[in-house]
């Protein structure tokens, strides 16, 4: 298993601390999984990926007939029975890992909000599973609320990204960087912001309120992404060039706060 995950003073940890310790385990081993088909994503040779995306293809048949072979796909089987995670799901983030590879931008908001999906909703369904719920529309918060997340994270990281050629921003909203002085990248982004927070706030509406506290994790989450997205709000332009991070101890107090305030 990864154990970087939810390390110390890293938003999963406190997204996870109020969690008891058999669903804290289950979606750890959960993100393992899923970042372990992710990192096929760091793969160079087209050739080699998809022979490893085959591969992987066959070992999730195997996992879900309780025959895995990997650490993490064994891992896995356990959790798929006892929280009665979907297949398909299961088998759309490995498909999902198979078309972001073939990706490097994001033409409209609709394409944004699929690829948002395939990366991080997925995910976040499946997490939802192992924390409980009874009204199916939390499914829908969970995907409203990966457009959210991946909005804030493309921000966020931003120029990180874009060292890499690979900035998912609709290219609607992508201008040619260097040639803008700083007040107009701070509009730009602001507008991005804005529109992030309101993501945010519309998929809260569809998570009913009786499926909060079990829920809270991605609250959480959420929650400590968008304030670190704020605190740059005064010149989001240095985010061309770095990235500002909460502290350790304002996490856990956000957290703590968050959570007790659902509780």
């Amino acid at each position: 298993m990864n154990d970087t995950l939810a390390t110390p003073g890293s938003d999963l940890y406190y997204s996870w601390l109020f969690l008891d310790k058999a669903k804290k385990d289950a979606v750890m081993k959960l993100y393992a999984f899923c970042d372990t088909l992710s990192q096929m994503l760091t793969l160079k040779e087209t050739d080699i990926f998809m022979v490893k995306w085959a591969w992987w293809q066959q070992e999730m048949g195997q996992m879900l007939m309780q025959k895995a072979t990997h650490p993490a796909a064994i891992a896995m089987q356990d959790v798929i029975t006892q929280y009665k995670l979907p297949s398909a799901l299961l088998q759309d983030y490995l498909e999902g890992v198979r078309i972001t590879r073939e990706l490097d931008h994001c033409c409209t908001e609709e394409d944004f909000s699929a690829y948002s999906y395939r990366t991080r909703g997925i995910q976040q369904s499946l997490a939802a599973y192992i924390y409980g719920f009874k009204d199916p529309n939390v499914l829908h918060y969970t995907r409203t609320m990966a457009v959210a997340l991946s909005l804030m994270d493309e921000i966020i990281y931003l120029g990180r990204n874009i060292k890499k050629d690979r900035v998912f921003l609709p290219l609607t909203v992508l201008p040619i960087w260097q040639d803008l002085s700083k007040a107009e990248i701070h509009s730009i982004l602001n507008t991005q912001v804005q529109k992030a927070l309101a993501d945010y706030k519309a998929a809260l509406l569809l998570l009913p309120a009786a499926e909060r506290s079990a829920q809270h994790p991605s609250l959480i989450e959420v929650k400590l992404k968008s304030k670190q997205l704020l605190l740059n709000e005064k010149d989001f332009s240095i985010l061309l060039n770095s990235y500002s991070e909460l502290t350790p101890l304002r996490k856990y107090l956000i957290a703590w706060l968050y959570k007790r305030r659902l509780s």
